[in-house]
C-alpha cells in the first residue's frame, strides 16, 4: 500500500473477489483486502465480482468494510446494487456498469463454421470453464429432442476444466459427460472443444454459433462473462434463470428457462429468437427515465402484463414499523379497493425483531421442548449476529400485546433453511411422537396496513396498522387479505395464522378506515379464500384453497356457497394441480374474480416443482362457477425481473386483487418474492383469448 502510495498513480482499481483477497482459516474468513484499502490514500474505485443475496456473517461485513474503504463502488448488475442495499445494509450507492464486452461484428457465420469444420450444422454452444455447477448434463439430456426436430443439431462444450476442479478429482465430471453423450448415442450431436481460447477464438466460436446456452445451477451468480460476450454477439439464448441473466434477458433478449429442466431446455433451444441488435461494447450506469405508464412485454413469452415501469411500488422502506423493538421485513399480497376516487391497497407488512441490534436487557428466549414454546430468560453473551428474532401474540395478556424472543441460531434441531419459518425438531419424549418431532413458528410477524394513492402508482402508507392480530388464532399474524364490494360494505378475508393452524377470517368496512371483525369462517387449515363479488343462483359464492394433512396432499382451489357469508358448505373441487405444467404443485385463488360476457374471468395463482409462484386465469360458468370453461396452458405473469425473483422467497409472484382501468382493462397488484408491491396491466380480452377451452386445458 504504501508502494502505491508513493507511485505516480492517480486511482486504485481493486477488482474484488474473496478467493483472492483472503483467506479461510481454522474456520475464519482472514480478509486482506481491507489491510490493503487502509493503507492507500490516494482514490480506490473497488468493482464487486462477488455479491450473494444470503451472504454469511463475515461476507456481509467483510464487503461492508471494503464499501466503507472505497471511494466508488462499482457492480455489474442493478440486482448487485439492490442487494448492497437492501441485504448488506451499505446506505452509499454504487455505480452500475455492466459487464462489458469486446466489439463484435454479428457476421461471418457461414464462413466460420466453414473454417471450424462444421459446415452446415445448427450450432448450439456453451462457453467456459467446465465444472458441475454449469448443469451441463441437462443441456445434453436435452439434445435428443432437439435432434429428432432438427437432425443436423451440433452441441458444442467449449472450454477446459476448472483448474480447481482437476486438481480434486481430474477430469471425473467430463468423462460422466461423455459416457451419458454415449448412452444417449449423441455421439454426432454433442462435441468438446477441450482447450483454453484466446478472445479471438472465442468470438469466431460465438460467430459460428445459432443458440447459445447458460444452464447453470446456481441461481445466484451474479455476472457472466461469456453472456455478456453473447449478447454483445447478438446471438439467440436460452439461459436458466441465475440473476445475470433475468436480467440481462428481461426484455426479450432471451429464454429463460429453470434449473435442471431438460424438457424446458429442448422446447426452447428448438425454436428460439435472436436478438435484432447487440449491446454495446462498454458498460454504462443505468437508471430509470422518467414516468411512462408501463413498459412493454417481453415477446418471447406468453406473459401479458405490462409492468409498471415504476416497480417496486412499495418496498420495505415505505413502511414504519408498528413499534420501535420491530423492523419491516417485506410488504406484499395487498388486497385492492376503489374508494372515494382512490386506490386502496391493504397490505401484507411482515416485522421482526430488529435485526440490527444486541438483545436489550432482559431479553427473552422460547424454551421449544414442550407441546407449548415457554419463554425463560435469554442467558448473557450473545449478539445479534448469534441469534434470530422472532414475534408472537401474547392473547392472555389485556390487552393482548406482541411479545419478542430470540432463539439461538446454533440451538440443536433448528432449521432455519426457509427465511420465512423457524422449524424446531425435538426427537425425545411425546414431541418426538408428534409430526416426528417437528414444530414450526413464523420469523416474521403480518398484520395488514393501508395505502392510498390517487393515481394507482404513487401510494402513501398510513403510518400505523390496519388490521393487527387480535385473538389466539391469530397469534403468528394475519396475512394475504382480499377485499369484495357487495351490498355497500367491503368484505375482506383474510388468513389468521396460529401454532393450532391456518385459518380464514372475515371483516367488513366502507372506507379501510374502521373494520367490524366477523372473526372465523372456515375450519384449519384453509386459505386463498376469494368471495365473488355478487350472488349467483340466489347464495354467495367463495373459491377456498383447503390443505389436506392425508393421502395426496393436492393443495388446490375449492368452491363453497353460503347464505350469510359467515357459514360455508356445498365444498366441492374446481381447479387441481396440473403435472407438468405451470401449476403442477398446487393452485389458489388470487383476485376477486371479474364478470365478463364469457363468464366469470378468475386470476389465480400456481406453483410448479420448484416453487415458483405464477399467475394464470381460469374461466368460470357465469351461472354454475363449479364448471371450468378455460384455462391458462401458460402464465399471462411469471417471475421475470430482478425483484420478483430474488426477496424473502424467490421466484414468487404472488396477487390478492387487481382493479379496472377501464372496461377493457385491469391492473394486477401483486407481491413479488414476498418482499414489495408491484403491478401489471393486462387486457382481458388478451387474457381470454390466450386461455385453452376444457376442465383440463
Amino acid at each position: 500500500g504504501r508502494a502505491i502510495d508513493d507511485s505516480s498513480v492517480d486511482v486504485v482499481n481493486l477488482q474484488h473477489e474473496f478467493g483472492l483477497y483472503g483467506v479461510h482459516r481454522d474456520g475464519t474468513y482472514h480478509d486482506h483486502a481491507t489491510a490493503l484499502l487502509g493503507e492507500l490514500h490516494k482514490p480506490v474505485i473497488t468493482t464487486l465480482h462477488t455479491v450473494l443475496p444470503k451472504p454469511e456473517p463475515w461476507m456481509r461485513d467483510t464487503l461492508r468494510r471494503v464499501a466503507e474503504q472505497s471511494t466508488v463502488v462499482v457492480v455489474m448488475a442493478e440486482t448487485a446494487a439492490r442487494l448492497l442495499r437492501d441485504v448488506y445494509g451499505i446506505a452509499k450507492p454504487p455505480v452500475v456498469i455492466p459487464h462489458g464486452m469486446p466489439a463484435i461484428a454479428p457476421q461471418g457465420r457461414h464462413r466460420l463454421k466453414r473454417q471450424l469444420g462444421v459446415e452446415g450444422r445448427t450450432i448450439i454452444s456453451t462457453f467456459g470453464l467446465v465444472d458441475p455447477r454449469k448443469g451441463l448434463e441437462y443441456m445434453i439430456d436435452a439434445m435428443p429432442s432437439v435432434v429428432a426436430r432438427y437432425p443436423n443439431t451440433l452441441y458444442l462444450i467449449v472450454g477446459q476444466t476448472h483448474p480447481e476442479l482437476l486438481k480434486q478429482e481430474g477430469e471425473r465430471y467430463r468423462n460422466q459427460l461423455a459416457a451419458e453423450i454415449d448412452r444417449l448415442s449423441l455421439g454426432e450431436h454433442v462435441r468438446f472443444v477441450n482447450q483454453y481460447l484466446t478472445q479471438r477464438e472465442i468470438v469466431d466460436y460465438l460467430l459460428a454459433t445459432d443458440v447459445y446456452v447458460t444452464p447453470y445451477l446456481d441461481l445466484n451468480q451474479i455476472t457472466s462473462g461469456t453472456l455478456a460476450y453473447a449478447l454483445g454477439a447478438g446471438k439467440a439464448i436460452v439461459s436458466t434463470r441465475y440473476l445475470h441473466a433475468a436480467e440481462a434477458l428481461d426484455d426479450g433478449r432471451g429464454l429463460l428457462v429453470d434449473p435442471r429442466d431438460a424438457a424446458a431446455l429442448s422446447r426452447r433451444t428448438a425454436r428460439p429468437r435472436a436478438h435484432p441488435g447487440s449491446h454495446p461494447r462498454r458498460g454504462g450506469t443505468r437508471a430509470r427515465e422518467g414516468r411512462s405508464r408501463a413498459t412493454d412485454r417481453s415477446p418471447h413469452r406468453l406473459s401479458l402484463g405490462h409492468r409498471l415501469e415504476q416497480n417496486p411500488l412499495i418496498t420495505a422502506r415505505d413502511v414504519q414499523p408498528s413499534q420501535p423493538e420491530l423492523e419491516v421485513v417485506s410488504v406484499f399480497n395487498a388486497a385492492t379497493a376503489q374508494v372515494d376516487g382512490q386506490t386502496v391497497l391493504l397490505l401484507r407488512v411482515a416485522e421482526r425483531p430488529r435485526s440490527d441490534i444486541d438483545p436489550p436487557p432482559g431479553a427473552k428466549t422460547l424454551d421449544l421442548n414442550g407441546p407449548h414454546p415457554v419463554l425463560r430468560p435469554l442467558p448473557r453473551g450473545y449478539r445479534k449476529d448469534d441469534l434470530i428474532g422472532m414475534c408472537f401474540l401474547d392473547a392472555s395478556a389485556d390487552p393482548p400485546k406482541v411479545v419478542v424472543a430470540y432463539i439461538p441460531r446454533d440451538l440443536p434441531g433448528l432449521d432455519l433453511s426457509d427465511p420465512r419459518s423457524i422449524r424446531y425438531r425435538n426427537s425425545t419424549g411425546i414431541m418426538g411422537v408428534l409430526n416426528n418431532g417437528f414444530t414450526d413458528y413464523l420469523a416474521q410477524m403480518s398484520h395488514l396496513r393501508v395505502a392510498r394513492s390517487d393515481d394507482g402508482i404513487d401510494f402513501i402508507v398510513e403510518p400505523r396498522p390496519a388490521l393487527m392480530p387480535d385473538v389466539d388464532m391469530e397469534e403468528y399474524g394475519v396475512e394475504d387479505p382480499r377485499a369484495t364490494f357487495i351490498d355497500g360494505r367491503w368484505h375482506v378475508t383474510y388468513v389468521s395464522v396460529s401454532r393450532w393452524g391456518i385459518t380464514t377470517s372475515l371483516a367488513t368496512t366502507t372506507d379501510f378506515r374502521e373494520f367490524d371483525r366477523r372473526g372465523i369462517i372456515y375450519l384449519p387449515d384453509h386459505k386463498d379464500v376469494v368471495i365473488f363479488p355478487e350472488k349467483i343462483n340466489g347464495q354467495y359464492v367463495a373459491l377456498t384453497r383447503p390443505m389436506p394433512q392425508s393421502f395426496s396432499r393436492i393443495f388446490g382451489i375449492w368452491i363453497a356457497f353460503s347464505d350469510d357469508l359467515i357459514k360455508w358448505g356445498g365444498h366441492e373441487t374446481v381447479c387441481l394441480p396440473r403435472w407438468e405444467r405451470w401449476d403442477e404443485l398446487r393452485t389458489g385463488g388470487s383476485a376477486v374474480p371479474i364478470r365478463t360476457k364469457e363468464g366469470w374471468l378468475e386470476l389465480y395463482h400456481g406453483v410448479n416443482r420448484h416453487h415458483r409462484y405464477a399467475m394464470g386465469a381460469l374461466l368460470l360458468d357465469a351461472d354454475d362457477p363449479r364448471k371450468i370453461l378455460a384455462r391458462s396452458p401458460e402464465p399471462i405473469l411469471e417471475p421475470e425481473t430482478a425483484y420478483e425473483r430474488m426477496g424473502l422467497f424467490n421466484d414468487t409472484i404472488f396477487s390478492c386483487g387487481v382493479v379496472p382501468l377501464d372496461p377493457e382493462r385491469v391492473r394486477m397488484y401483486y407481491g413479488a418474492a414476498d418482499s414489495v408491491i408491484a403491478a401489471a396491466d393486462f387486457s382481458l380480452s388478451e387474457i381470454l383469448a390466450s386461455m385453452e377451452e376444457g376442465h383440463n386445458a
